[in-house]
């Protein structure tokens, strides 16, 4: 083989080099300009996301806090009701305010320093009616559901359930456990009472019907029992 011929393959192999550099940076280049791509659509995706949750959280204080401060407000103008009446509502306003602080505290799907926040607001309540608060929650799983929204829809939930306690049944115990449910795979959020129960005909005025649909809205499920032992709701929550 001559020399002009290997000098032809020399300079064949050498433009293939340099083509498939060339090549390989502008898949470099492409797959760089992909991964900044993907980068601002998952930047865009989880600010709507957050935009979004802001704004559920802001109709949600919208019916319950502004609720109560329309009720305050009719109650103070109509001039028949009571002081006490008054501060009551206000107190009522005050605690689904506090209700939709925690529910934005960040939880890594994490339950329990939501509930432990829940306690720390209820206890003194309690106390300062001569209810004993007995308190068995144990490790639970995380709950991919449970976001700012969800949060607050299982404390308004809590809050009702302790509610309706302090409000009809004469109860001097209330119980709150947690626990895990195998099939179909669930946790489980049940508060009791030792109190005077109520017959299903009075469920309507206790709220339970919005309770069940809080549950429902959320993918859960909310369960009542009453007898003349006292109460018990139920709340599962799907671990999926």
């Amino acid at each position: 083989m001559d020399l002009e011929k290997y000098r032809r393959i020399a300079r064949a192999l050498a433009q293939s080099q340099q083509m498939n550099a060339a090549l390989e940076e502008r898949v470099r280049q492409k797959q760089s300009e992909l991964e900044r791509n993907f980068e601002a659509i998952q930047r865009l995706m989880r600010e709507a996301a957050v935009a979004e949750e802001r704004q559920r959280i802001m109709t949600d204080m919208h019916d319950g806090i502004g609720a109560h401060l329309i009720a305050a407000l009719s109650l103070a103008e109509g001039g028949e009701s009571s002081m006490d009446d008054i501060a009551t509502v206000l107190h009522e306003c005050i605690d689904d305010l506090r209700l939709a602080i925690d529910s934005l505290e960040p939880t890594e799907n994490e339950l329990l320093p939501a509930l432990g926040n829940f306690r720390y607001r209820v206890e003194k309540r309690l106390r300062a009616v001569g209810v004993e608060l007995e308190w068995r929650v144990s490790d639970l799983p995380a709950l991919p559901c449970l976001s700012p929204h969800n949060l607050l829809q299982i404390l308004r939930i809590l809050q009702e359930a302790f509610a309706n306690v302090l409000k009809h049944a004469q109860a001097t115990r209330i119980r709150l456990e947690t626990g895990l449910v195998r099939e179909p795979r669930q946790v489980l959020i049940r508060v009791s009472d030792n109190g005077k129960g109520f017959p299903t005909s009075a469920a309507k005025g206790r709220g339970l019907g919005n309770m069940a649909r809080r549950a429902g809205s959320i993918g859960g499920e909310l369960r009542v029992l009453s007898s003349l032992d006292g109460t018990v709701v139920e709340l599962l929550l799907p671990t999926g």
